[in-house]
């Protein structure tokens, strides 16, 4: 059902997809900017059914409950746990619970943006890279071009751990897709490596 409804989504919207950069590892972290639309999702969730990539999002675990809990795993959400594991342990942060969650998965793309808002941010939120690097996973970078309604996943990078160099490389490929959002004034990239 929601391969005839995604191809029904594409069609009507009149959207194509090249994401074959991803089809051929088991494991990713994908960023997507600029993300400006709740139709990013739509349109992302319609391309990844049908080109069977297991993209998912995180949710915290505490919002799978019935019957929302089926809800979210349709989207392809995942639940995320940062509750300690022993009487005298801390809560683990978000980047080690979604780095825990990728190591558990045999197949698992996932999907974050760096704005982490749909608004203008002038800084992008970096856990993405750490989440990455601890994983040992790459980063793939995609966009949503609304100009010419394609959606791509085209450059893996391979996290050195020199965060400065990799997201200089990250902004540059950025640099020029910034704009084809569907709000194009909602983003920019990242001031401290652009």
């Amino acid at each position: 059902m929601l391969v005839v409804i995604s191809r029904l989504v594409l069609m009507a919207k009149g959207w194509t997809y090249n994401v074959d950069s991803v089809k051929s590892i088991d494991k990713c972290v994908l960023i997507v900017a600029p993300h400006t639309s709740a139709w990013d999702m739509v349109l992302g969730k319609s391309i990844f059914t049908l080109s069977n990539i297991p993209a998912k999002i995180a949710v915290k675990k505490e919002a799978f409950f019935w019957p929302l809990n089926w809800f979210l795993r349709y989207l392809g959400a995942i639940p995320i746990d940062r509750t300690p594991k022993g009487a005298n342990s801390q809560r683990i942060s978000l980047v080690d619970a979604m780095a825990n969650s990728i190591k558990k998965e045999k197949r698992i793309c996932m999907v974050i943006t760096p704005e982490g808002s749909r608004g203008k941010r002038k800084q992008w939120k970096t856990g993405f890279y750490h989440i990455a690097v601890k994983a040992n996973v790459p980063i793939a970078l995609g966009y949503l071009d609304f100009d010419v309604k394609e959606g791509i996943i085209d450059k893996l990078i391979y996290p050195s751990g020199d965060m400065d160099k990799d997201m200089r490389e990250i902004m540059a490929y950025y640099k020029d897709k910034i704009h084809l959002g569907k709000y194009p004034n909602r983003c920019v990239t990242d001031e401290r490596w652009s």
